[in-house]
């Protein structure tokens, strides 16, 4: 099954940077099959994706759905030769993938026009996160621990 979808999601990879960059598929979709042997090469192919999203400079959309794809793509590809159990693709991996590209795309739809937002972004961001890390977490009384 981790085959089945690394090779499937190289493909729509691949099937994404042509329809955005003809001339570029062929390179992409060279490096996505040797990706499925070296890693290096699955690397290389997502940076060939980045490189024409940035070239071609698309929309918050489609580089949003080529993200999501080169995300499965590396998670699937580079567990292909792993030990027997490793599963990549999880429901909390596809959660976590889905809902974050889904606020990165909420975020670039948002007509922000402060000058200051693009520095004020990270921070937020990391306050959110450890928010939202110090709810999860429950802290360790000295009553559960004895």
């Amino acid at each position: 099954m981790i085959r089945f979808l690394a090779v499937l999601s190289g493909l729509v990879l691949t099937l994404a940077v042509a329809i955005l960059l003809p001339w570029a598929g062929i390179p992409a979709a060279v490096l996505v099959v040797l990706g499925w042997r070296y890693r290096i090469c699955a690397v290389l192919a997502v940076l060939v994706a980045v490189g024409v999203l940035s070239f071609v400079g698309t929309g918050a959309m489609e580089a949003a759905a080529t993200g999501l794809v080169a995300t499965t793509y590396l998670l699937n590809t580079a567990t292909v030769h792993a030990p027997a159990g490793v599963v990549p693709t999880t429901v909390p991996s596809v959660v976590g993938a889905v809902l974050f590209t889904g606020a990165a795309v909420a975020a670039s739809a948002a007509p922000a026009h402060w000058a200051w937002a693009p520095l004020a972004t990270p921070i937020l961001v990391i306050v959110l996160y450890a928010w939202v890390i110090r709810g999860l977490a429950s802290p360790v009384s000295d009553e559960e621990t004895a």
